[in-house]
């Protein structure tokens, strides 16, 4: 099948609603404003910690190459994320966010291996700011 629209990625966050417009708008304004979006619970979670939602994950990854033809997958989570039982496991914001970027960085590798023509661009988002992760 020939791509029906090229376009810069596919972004894929947590499902909790008080970031995701956060997120959206942040993502519109390192694009042209047209990307693939996915939730997943717990986004980094999901892909680490579950077979079923990591084959589904790339099934939309598939898709989203065939139809758009991406470059990239942005993949994005957040503080006082309720999939890894929330800020409360933390004793600290920086520990907390500490946690995530290793979770994010070991999700990123899962997806690099699989896509290694992807750039993978890993992003946290706290209660002020969007940070990408190096």
């Amino acid at each position: 099948m020939e791509h029906l629209h090229s376009w810069d990625g596919l972004a894929v966050s947590c499902i909790d609603g008080m970031f995701i417009k956060r997120t959206l708008d942040w993502i519109s304004n390192k694009t042209k404003g047209i990307f693939d979006f996915r939730t997943e619970v717990g986004a980094s979670k999901a892909i680490l910690d579950s077979e079923e939602d990591r084959e589904r994950f790339f099934g939309v990854v598939e898709t989203s190459l065939k139809l758009h033809n991406i470059k990239e997958v942005w993949l994005i989570d957040h503080i006082d994320c309720g999939a890894y039982e929330g800020s409360k496991k933390h004793s600290s914001e920086e520990e907390e966010e500490k946690f995530h970027v290793e979770k994010l960085k070991e999700a990123g590798e899962i997806i690099k291996a699989k896509y290694p023509q992807l750039s993978v661009k890993k992003v946290y988002v706290d209660w002020k700011t969007v940070n990408v992760i190096e």
